[in-house]
Parts: C-alpha cells; sequence; structure tokens
C-alpha cells in the first residue's frame, strides 16, 4: 500500500507539473532587455542631457529667429540673436553687451522680433511634431504704424505700408514653408490692396455692412 500511495504521489505531481505548463507557458525571461532600456531612459531624461538638448535646439531656432529678423531689416539683426527662454525674451547681444527686447526702441522693433520669434518657434513645433497647437493669431500689426490716436480712417504712409507688407510676407513664406501645417488668423484694421494680403481676407467686418464678429442679430437691444 505505502508503495502503491508513493507511485500514485509522483504520477499525480507529474499530471500536475504537465498541466501548469500546459496553461501557463514558461515566460520569457527579459529582465536584462528590460533593464537595459531602463538605463537609456534614464540617460534620455538626465538633467545634462536635457540641457543639451535645450541649447542646441535653441541654437538651431536663434538661426531662424535672426533670418526673419534680417528680412524685416529690424534694428541690430545684423547681431547674434537669441531667445532667453530663462526671462521669456528675446536677446541681441552686441560689442556693448547685450539689448534685451524691452530696450530695442520702437514699437516696428518689438513687433517685428514677436512675428519673429513666434514664427520660428511654431516652424520649429511643427516640423518636429511638438505636441503644440500649430495656430497663431494675431491681432491688428498695423497697429505700430498708426497715430496712437487715429481714428481708423488714417492712411499708412509708404515706408509704413511697405514695412507691414514685409510682416506679411514673413508670415507668407513661414505657412508655404510648412505647407498646411500650421494656420496663423490675423485680426486686422488696415486692408490693404496687396495680393499678400488681399488673397487672404476671409470676411470684412465693417460698421456700414452691418457684419462683425458679433452679429449685430445676437445682441438683444433690452439688454442695454
Amino acid at each position: 500500500m505505502r508503495r502503491s500511495a508513493m507511485v500514485q504521489g509522483r504520477i499525480s505531481l507529474y499530471l500536475d507539473t504537465i498541466a501548469q505548463h500546459t496553461v501557463r507557458p514558461r515566460v520569457e525571461d527579459r529582465g536584462d532587455e528590460l533593464r537595459e532600456q531602463i538605463a537609456e531612459l534614464e540617460l534620455l531624461l538626465s538633467a545634462d542631457t536635457q540641457d543639451d538638448r535645450l541649447t542646441s535646439y535653441l541654437s538651431l531656432i536663434n538661426v531662424e529667429i535672426r533670418k526673419k529678423a534680417k528680412e524685416l531689416n529690424l534694428e541690430d539683426s545684423d547681431s547674434p540673436i537669441r531667445l532667453d527662454v530663462n526671462r521669456l525674451s528675446v536677446v541681441v547681444d552686441t560689442a556693448d553687451g547685450p539689448v534685451y527686447l524691452k530696450d530695442m526702441g520702437s514699437a516696428e522693433n518689438h513687433l517685428g522680433y514677436h512675428i519673429s520669434t513666434l514664427l520660428s518657434l511654431h516652424e520649429w513645433f511643427a516640423k518636429h511634431q511638438g505636441p503644440v497647437p500649430r495656430i497663431l493669431i494675431l491681432d491688428q500689426p498695423s497697429q505700430v504704424y498708426f497715430p496712437a490716436e487715429h481714428t481708423g480712417e488714417e492712411n499708412l504712409q509708404t515706408n509704413d505700408r511697405a514695412h507691414l507688407l514685409d510682416v506679411f510676407e514673413a508670415i507668407h513664406r513661414t505657412l508655404q514653408e510648412l505647407d498646411g501645417n500650421m494656420q496663423v488668423i490675423v485680426m486686422e484694421h488696415a486692408d490693404i490692396d496687396a495680393p499678400v494680403f488681399s488673397r487672404h481676407v476671409v470676411q470684412r467686418w465693417r460698421h456700414a455692412n452691418d457684419q462683425a464678429l458679433v452679429p449685430s442679430t445676437w445682441i438683444d437691444p433690452e439688454s442695454d
């Protein structure tokens, strides 16, 4: 009986073992492979690597900012230009020291450097599939060329008109370069009779034709 029980026990153990292998196949040991992947990810996420990558990317973006600034004939655009991510400002490095955006003088320079920087950043994100919405909204860039108390009836002077068209040309070149991967919406009072502007006008909101961003039919007279 004892021998019979031992034999039965061994047979039972064997059958149980076979059943386990059938139901649960042997798991492949991927420990070394996973540890190698973890090490690679830790390297990519290390502070030194991130700083090096940011410096490299900013260097390439700065080249584009300067290129656009030169096309707009901005002040100091012949000097090295960089985006300072700590101060969130554009800096021009001159022989007399760094000049920050707030110290660059005219409103035209402020507009031009903002346009150059925003277009260059969006261009970089779009080309490298960055998780950034590919849309830029600009509100009345022509404002810097009008008098402070303008009524909307003044016409742009010849030089101001040319400089404003340069801004729209810069926007147009960037959009052509990105081939539909970015959209720029400009809300503008000026209505310029030039193809780079007029061909892209979608709506003309005017009091005279009762068209506006908020239609008059939406407004309840009793709420006044």
